[in-house]
C-alpha cells in the first residue's frame, strides 16, 4: 500500500529492542492526523483509539506495544500542537496521490468508528481533503471504503 514506505517498514520490523517508539517522521504524521480525527469533536472515545491501533498494526505491522507507544506519544504532544501543517506537508512531500488517498481513508475509519460524523468532523475532512489536493469524490469512495470495513 505505502509504496514509499518501504524502507520503513523494514526500519519497524527490524527496529532493536530498546526502542519503543518508531521515529519515522511519515508514519507520525499519519498517526497525528487520526489523532486529530479522533479528537476534533472532543471526545476521543475507546472505540477511535482502538481503531487507531489496529490500523497501525495493520497497515505499518506495529506490534501492539508499539501501537500504543506510539498512541500515547501522539497523545502527548497533540496537547502541545498547534498547528497540523507541518504534517500536512510531511505527507505531500514523501506521498504519492494514492498514499493520500489511503491516508484520507483511515481518517474516515478513525472518525467513522463509534457511529458518528458530527459537523467538526465533517468539517475536517473537507479542509484535509483540500490540503491533501483529494477531490470530493476520491475522499466519498474512501469513506465508503472506511465504511464497508468497519462492518
Amino acid at each position: 500500500m505505502f509504496s514509499n514506505l518501504k524502507s520503513a517498514m523494514a526500519k519497524i520490523t527490524s527496529h532493536k529492542e530498546d526502542e519503543d517508539v518508531y521515529n519515522g517522521e511519515d508514519i507520525q504524521a499519519v498517526i497525528v492526523l487520526l489523532i486529530e480525527a479522533s479528537q476534533i469533536d472532543g471526545d476521543s472515545g475507546p472505540e477511535e483509539i482502538n481503531h487507531i491501533k489496529n490500523l497501525l498494526m495493520k497497515k505499518f505491522n506495529f506490534t501492539e506495544n508499539e501501537a500504543d507507544d506510539n498512541i500515547k506519544k501522539a497523545l502527548a504532544d497533540n496537547e502541545t500542537r498547534i498547528e497540523l501543517f507541518s504534517q500536512i506537508k510531511i505527507l505531500l512531500n514523501e506521498m504519492d496521490h494514492k498514499e493520500r488517498i489511503d491516508v484520507i481513508e483511515m481518517m474516515w475509519g478513525v472518525i467513522l468508528a463509534d457511529g458518528v460524523i458530527d459537523d467538526f468532523e465533517a468539517n475536517l475532512m473537507r479542509r484535509m481533503n483540500g490540503l491533501l489536493y483529494i477531490s470530493g469524490i476520491e475522499s466519498a469512495e474512501a469513506k465508503e471504503r472506511a465504511a464497508n470495513q468497519l462492518k
